[in-house]
């Protein structure tokens, strides 16, 4: 995937948090992952497509 190379950091449920937590941070969460990009909740796997589909990354990220 085209996020390998800016080495994401992985949050597994049940092991970095427990499922009440994780649906505090994402109430109207559906599907998992749940994916944040420069601290911005983006979403779930389509969203983050439709994310990489608009927007181009430089170095920085």
């Amino acid at each position: 995937m085209r996020l390998n190379k800016y080495n994401p950091t992985i949050h597994m449920l049940d092991q970095d948090y427990t499922r009440k937590d994780f649906f505090k941070k994402f109430p109207n969460a559906k599907t998992f992952p749940q994916i944040i990009i420069n601290d911005k909740h983006v979403g779930g796997y389509r969203e983050l497509k439709k994310w990489l589909d608009q927007n181009s990354f430089n170095e920085d990220f």
